[in-house]
């Protein structure tokens, strides 16, 4: 007998749709939105009407001994499960929306990698932070993307701002955050690329981190980038403004290019380094067990091979060992 073919389904293509297509665009009563997110008129109202919405907490400054890199305290609100529900079904309808090419942060088949990418042949790099960022896309900022750009009517475009923003901003720990940012801040990223265009520079975005690259940054960049973002109601980062020059490594997004090839960090070299030396016990577990520091070891070289191939070996090993367990 022959053996019965097993048939592969092959997935969809993902294909993105002008944003007048977009399911969440022109809607022109509350009734009509309730359809598009899946959801009775009751939940809606439930929702906006508890307190009970987000749970905020604070992580605390941490030390990484691996990495040996601090990371800062900061406050987080993430969404209860059924408004999450919400934002995750809006998310899934902005992900299918036309998004500019500047964009990298929740925008589907990019990523800090892409975003790393579009500068590595550049000879000049410029990076800056916004600092706060989602605390300073206001409210006013989601009301004006889902009323001018989605064109909704008034009582939807406000059902839509209550429901993902918490306190007059974006909640950090939403994961629509992202990707509601970008378009709710599309004025300024818009800007920012034309001011781009005119010194013929790349510009991209990743959430709060604006890189710009080219054969030369000119002197006037900090100021007029400055001058952009203060007028859209944000702020830069001084601490965090890098320039980089030809022959110099330029920091990028979680990634280091050198020679015009995005690289693994170094910071992410030595966590590997560190981490396999605890395990082999040739220093401090720092009162982590065998099983949690490979998985620790795991995650960071997966992550590594994400940048680079030559570590997907190692990753794969590390993948084993854990499964062995």
């Amino acid at each position: 007998m022959r053996p019965l073919k097993t048939s592969v389904r092959k997935r969809k293509p993902f294909k993105l749709y002008p944003i007048n297509q977009s399911a969440l665009y022109k809607l022109t009563s509350p009734g009509k939105l309730y359809h598009v997110l899946d959801s009775e008129q009751e939940e809606i109202d439930s929702i906006l009407g508890s307190n009970e919405n987000y749970r905020e907490f604070t992580l605390l400054e941490d030390y990484n001994p691996f990495s040996q890199k601090v990371t800062k305290r900061r406050l987080v609100q993430t969404p209860a499960r059924k408004l999450r529900a919400i934002h995750e079904r809006i998310l899934k309808l902005l992900q299918r929306m036309e998004h500019p090419g500047y964009a990298h942060a929740g925008v589907k088949k990019r990523s800090y990698r892409s975003n790393a990418i579009a500068h590595e042949k550049s000879k000049a790099v410029a990076t800056f932070d916004l600092s706060n960022f989602y605390g300073q896309v206001k409210s006013f900022h989601v009301n004006k993307f889902f009323s001018t750009q989605m064109n909704c009517v008034g009582d939807v475009s406000g059902i839509l701002t209550a429901l993902t923003t918490f306190r007059n901003c974006l909640p950090t720990g939403s994961p629509l955050s992202p990707l509601l940012a970008l378009h709710s801040s599309r004025p300024m990223y818009d800007e920012l690329n034309t001011l781009a265009e005119k010194h013929g520079l790349i510009f991209t975005c990743y959430v709060d981190d604006l890189t710009f690259s080219g054969d030369l940054i000119p002197l006037s960049l900090e100021r007029e980038v400055k001058s952009v973002v203060r007028r859209h109601g944000h702020v830069i980062n001084d601490k965090k403004t890098r320039i980089f020059t030809e022959k110099q490594p330029k920091h990028v997004t979680g990634t280091v290019i050198i020679n015009n090839k995005v690289h693994v960090p170094y910071a992410r070299i030595v966590s590997v380094r560190r981490l396999e030396a605890a395990i082999n016990g040739e220093i401090d577990r720092y009162g982590f067990s065998e099983q949690k520091l490979m998985e620790k070891l795991a995650g960071v070289l997966n992550e590594a091979s994400y940048l680079d191939p030559k570590f997907k070996h190692k990753a794969l090993l590390a993948r084993n060992s854990l499964s062995l367990k």
